[in-house]
Protein backbone atom coordinates (compact mmCIF):
# COMPACT_ATOMS: atom_id res chain seq x y z
CA UNK A 1 0.00 0.00 0.00
CA UNK A 2 1.38 3.39 -0.98
CA UNK A 3 0.39 6.23 1.28
CA UNK A 4 0.42 9.45 -0.90
CA UNK A 5 2.01 12.24 1.23
CA UNK A 6 2.98 15.90 0.40
CA UNK A 7 5.44 18.33 2.84
CA UNK A 8 5.28 21.73 1.73
CA UNK A 9 7.02 24.77 3.66
CA UNK A 10 4.34 26.80 1.67
CA UNK A 11 5.97 30.07 3.07
CA UNK A 12 1.80 31.73 3.98
CA UNK A 13 -1.26 29.63 2.35
CA UNK A 14 -3.01 33.18 1.42
CA UNK A 15 -0.64 34.79 -1.08
CA UNK A 16 -0.25 33.40 -4.70
CA UNK A 17 -3.09 31.12 -4.48
CA UNK A 18 -0.97 28.96 -2.62
CA UNK A 19 -3.59 26.81 -0.82
CA UNK A 20 -5.62 26.83 -3.98
CA UNK A 21 -2.73 24.71 -5.43
CA UNK A 22 -2.62 22.78 -2.20
CA UNK A 23 -6.64 22.03 -2.75
CA UNK A 24 -5.90 21.25 -6.69
CA UNK A 25 -2.74 18.85 -5.63
CA UNK A 26 -4.89 16.69 -3.08
CA UNK A 27 -7.82 16.43 -5.63
CA UNK A 28 -5.74 15.05 -8.16
CA UNK A 29 -3.34 12.91 -5.82
CA UNK A 30 -6.02 12.08 -2.85
CA UNK A 31 -3.11 12.23 -0.36
CA UNK A 32 -3.09 10.69 2.97
CA UNK A 33 -1.29 13.23 4.74
CA UNK A 34 -0.70 16.34 4.13
CA UNK A 35 2.03 18.83 6.49
CA UNK A 36 1.86 22.37 5.69
CA UNK A 37 4.82 24.51 7.08
CA UNK A 38 5.53 28.35 7.66
CA UNK A 39 1.91 28.91 6.30
CA UNK A 40 1.69 32.32 7.99
CA UNK A 41 -1.86 31.52 9.76
CA UNK A 42 -3.06 31.56 13.23
CA UNK A 43 -3.83 27.99 14.41
CA UNK A 44 -7.48 28.82 15.27
CA UNK A 45 -7.68 28.40 11.05
CA UNK A 46 -6.56 24.84 11.30
CA UNK A 47 -9.69 23.81 11.51
CA UNK A 48 -11.53 26.00 8.39
CA UNK A 49 -8.38 24.97 6.05
CA UNK A 50 -9.57 20.97 7.17
CA UNK A 51 -12.88 21.78 5.67
CA UNK A 52 -11.58 22.94 2.55
CA UNK A 53 -9.49 20.25 1.65
CA UNK A 54 -12.04 18.05 2.54
CA UNK A 55 -9.55 16.07 5.22
CA UNK A 56 -11.30 14.50 8.54
CA UNK A 57 -8.22 14.87 11.02
CA UNK A 58 -6.06 17.85 11.76
CA UNK A 59 -3.36 19.26 13.98
CA UNK A 60 -0.74 21.43 14.58
CA UNK A 61 2.70 21.58 16.15
CA UNK A 62 3.15 23.11 19.66
CA UNK A 63 3.75 26.45 18.31
CA UNK A 64 1.40 26.46 15.60
CA UNK A 65 3.74 26.53 12.69
CA UNK A 66 3.66 23.13 11.17
CA UNK A 67 -0.45 21.69 10.18
CA UNK A 68 -0.87 18.52 9.43
CA UNK A 69 -3.78 17.01 8.15
CA UNK A 70 -4.96 13.44 7.56
CA UNK A 71 -7.23 11.68 5.53
CA UNK A 72 -7.54 8.40 7.41
CA UNK A 73 -8.52 7.66 10.97
CA UNK A 74 -4.72 6.64 12.54
CA UNK A 75 -3.46 6.84 16.07
CA UNK A 76 -1.31 9.68 16.14
CA UNK A 77 1.88 9.74 19.41
CA UNK A 78 3.30 13.19 20.03
CA UNK A 79 6.61 12.18 20.78
CA UNK A 80 8.74 15.80 21.62
CA UNK A 81 7.31 19.56 21.53
CA UNK A 82 9.65 21.74 20.14
CA UNK A 83 9.80 25.19 18.98
CA UNK A 84 10.14 23.87 15.14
Amino acid sequence: MILKTIIWNIRSVITQKAFHRVHMLHRHHMFFLIALMEHFQHVSKLHQYKRRIHMTYANSNFNGKIWFFVNENIEVDNLENTDQ
